[in-house]
């Protein structure tokens, strides 16, 4: 199927708990890089949630918490969207 072993995809173990530290090259993240990270800030931001509805965390502090996800993954998503 493929030729040479350079067109096979590496399979990535933390995913889907990958964050900017875990890029391979910070200023120049791979696509799938970015969709692990977009897929880990919506599972923080989900268990943020359940955590802060369940009483587990305190009231402001999750929902600051929540603010900082949310900014991160528009951050991070915007680089999706950066004129090339």
């Amino acid at each position: 199927m493929f030729e040479d072993d350079e067109k096979i995809i590496e399979f990535i173990p933390k995913y889907p708990h990958t964050l900017p530290q875990d890029w391979v090259d910070v200023n120049c993240p791979t696509i799938l890089e970015i969709v692990a990270t977009l897929d880990t800030l919506k599972k923080m931001y989900a268990d943020q949630v359940r955590d802060l509805n369940q009483g587990r965390v305190e009231t402001e502090l999750g929902e600051e918490n929540l603010r900082n996800i949310a900014t991160n993954y528009q951050s991070i998503k915007a680089i999706l969207f950066e004129p090339r």
